[in-house]
């Protein structure tokens, strides 16, 4: 039989945000990694089976309004770090908002839908996750891409959201056979709150990749709501003429052709 094992995104609650990290303590984490930057601001830890592996930010600057010149400057970027029993820190992945991309699907559909590129310490390859269904009719439902590079394959999940009053559930399936694989359990409130992750399949649970790209997703949840309140926004501006989006050089740098060359040729 199966253990199921059990990870949890566990979100400190707003009265207690600007507790957990002190100017000497920020100064410390940006030495021990340079993924922690100046305006990174941590809103919660990681859990495996009770015990805490790490620690979530997301970059301030980008995110809260009061940074920006305009909220259709706003993109999320949200980094975990490993934690050792010392407290030292260590990148552990991130989940980085594509705009472009969330801007031509919603256009296209009609709906606001998101769209992410997670990156990892443990591999070369970005990997997405993105909103395919919204609405009333459906419920949220996300597509997860990942490559596993030590089997050499990829691997597609959907996570299918349920409504729920307490907060809400998402089913997580695998492709193949359809089958399911996980629950993500998510009880998230304005003062904090926690979404556990629950993995069926122990041999799953070793999937490194997996893991992380799950975490990392489930860290935006706070967020979501948040994020398609402002594409509905965008899409409003740029139909009536009034604006045009221009990526960051972090998103453009996802996006970058690999195979162009540079040359001297004019």
């Amino acid at each position: 039989m199966s253990k199921t094992v059990n990870y949890t995104v566990d979100f400190w609650s707003s009265s207690l945000h600007d507790e957990k990290i002190g100017i000497r303590q920020r100064e410390v984490l940006m030495s021990q990694s340079r993924q922690f930057t100046k305006d990174m601001d941590l809103y919660g830890e990681l859990k495996k089976d009770k015990d805490k592996i790490g620690v979530i930010g997301y970059r301030r600057s980008i995110w809260d309004e009061a940074e920006l010149k305009s909220v259709f400057d706003q993109r999320l970027v949200i980094k975990a770090f490993k934690q050792s029993a010392q407290e030292n820190i260590d990148w552990y992945g991130s989940i980085e908002e594509l705009v472009g991309k969330e801007i031509a699907k919603s256009f296209g559909t009609g709906e606001p839908l998101t769209v992410f590129a997670i990156i990892l310490d443990v591999d070369k390859f970005v990997h997405t996750v993105e909103k395919v269904y919204r609405g009333k009719l459906r419920t949220d439902t996300y597509a997860l891409n990942i490559y596993n590079e030590g089997s050499g394959t990829y691997e597609a999940y959907k996570i299918i959201g349920k409504r729920v009053s307490l907060g809400t559930d998402y089913r997580i399936f695998n492709a193949e056979k359809n089958k399911e694989v996980g629950l993500i359990d998510a009880k998230i409130a304005n003062i904090g709150g926690k979404c556990d992750i629950k993995i069926m399949d122990a041999k799953l649970s070793e999937n490194d990749t997996l893991i992380r790209s799950l975490m990392l997703f489930t860290a935006t949840l706070k967020f979501q709501g948040d994020i398609e309140n402002r594409i509905l926004k965008i899409l409003k501006e740029i139909e009536a003429g009034k604006l045009k989006i221009k990526p960051d050089d972090e998103e453009l740098g996802l996006m970058r052709n690999p195979r162009y060359l540079k040359t001297t040729i004019a």
